[in-house]
């Protein structure tokens, strides 16, 4: 519906009017969710000269849009080997819109007797965007936060994973065997049932 408001409107009214309007404003603001995340061959085992696969994923659950979004990820360089880029730049997410970056890290460190482990402290990844289109009003935001993680050895990597794919091999075996034993069982008992009595020679 539509009214004519006075020319010099009272002060509630001119309130009120103000709480409407910033209300509409906020109504159509973005809400950013920013994640990272890690993923390797083997969940949560890092090891030197296995790339470890970087995502981070740009989430808007508000009714606006969010604009020139620059997400950034800074691994060092001293400790890893950093394929593809980490940083990237999006014009726009639109409401209920995702965005989504990768790349991949690969560490590279020798193990001694004194250090055989590389330990590397969890670290959020940043961003930076607008809530207008201008690029006036810049918001700064960290992702979910990264785990730490333990970064081995080559060679304890590949003991571990000798480990690791023989227990699976030995859990295969078991689980072939619970299935086709009960029913070998219930087939030999089934063709033994099944076979008709031999009849008695005549004399």
């Amino acid at each position: 519906f539509f009214f004519a408001a006075p020319a010099h409107p009272s002060p509630m009214l001119a309130h009120l009017l103000s709480v409407l309007c910033l209300t509409a404003v906020k109504a159509s603001e973005a809400k950013i969710i920013f994640r990272k995340s890690l993923s390797t061959e083997i969940p949560f085992l890092y090891a030197a000269g296995n790339p470890i696969n970087v995502t981070l994923d740009i989430y808007n659950l508000g009714t606006g849009s969010a604009y020139n979004l620059k997400a950034s990820d800074a691994w060092p360089r001293d400790y890893f080997d950093i394929e593809g880029e980490m940083e990237a730049e999006f014009d726009e997410v639109q409401a209920s819109g995702h965005k989504q970056h990768n790349f991949t890290v690969t560490p590279k460190f020798d193990a001694t007797p004194e250090k055989p482990l590389l330990y590397v402290r969890g670290f959020p990844a940043e961003l930076i965007f607008s809530t207008d289109e201008a690029g006036e009003d810049r918001t700064h935001a960290i992702s979910t936060q990264m785990r730490d993680i333990l970064v081995r050895s080559a060679e304890e990597y590949k003991r571990l994973t000798a480990k690791h794919n023989m227990e699976w091999a030995i859990f295969s075996i078991g689980m072939v065997a619970s299935v086709l034993v009960p029913f070998v069982t219930w087939l030999y008992f089934s063709n033994l049932k099944g076979v008709p009595p031999s009849k008695p020679k005549k004399e």
